[in-house]
């Protein structure tokens, strides 16, 4: 049976422990990583077309949270990410599942460099889903992956 669209991020619902890896430095070759743990609570609204979670970012002092839209149309994912830092709702990434495998792209800045930004969603094991970061500092050739995160229920 194949899922329909609105429910791409059922997986994702409920409370969650996730495991991060985040590159200390992006867009320098660097291959130190930072690790810490967050919790997170995520929920599906309007009938699966609209996923929310907030993060608890403790060991940093701030709250992030995620908006993901579905867009029947266009039969794609908008995804925000926004944070109690700033309060700035970030440009949306793009993108569709297949077979449990989500690839969402967009453009934004690294600072003040233009890049090409690349979530990915793996979700084909969903009690332990990951999510990953890449950006590109080249136009799509080349990609860094800067964050990594491993879900684990609580």
């Amino acid at each position: 049976m194949h899922k329909t669209a609105l429910q791409d991020f059922e997986f994702n619902q409920g409370e969650w422990i996730v495991e991060h890896r985040r590159l200390q430095e992006r867009g320098k070759g660097s291959d130190t990583w930072n690790e810490f743990e967050t919790r997170t609570h995520a929920q599906l609204l309007m009938g699966g077309s609209v996923s929310i979670d907030e993060t608890d970012f403790a060991h940093s002092g701030f709250k992030g949270m995620t908006l993901r839209v579905y867009d029947p149309i266009q039969d794609r994912w908008a995804i925000y990410w926004i944070n109690s830092t700033d309060g700035v709702l970030q440009p949306p990434v793009y993108g569709r599942f297949h077979e449990g495998l989500g690839i969402f792209e967009g453009d934004d800045l690294d600072g003040e460099r233009p890049i090409k930004v690349r979530f990915e969603w793996d979700a084909r094991s969903p009690a332990t889903p990951r999510w990953s970061q890449a950006f590109s500092y080249d136009a799509g050739t080349n990609w860094e992956v800067n964050w990594i995160m491993n879900f684990r229920r609580p």
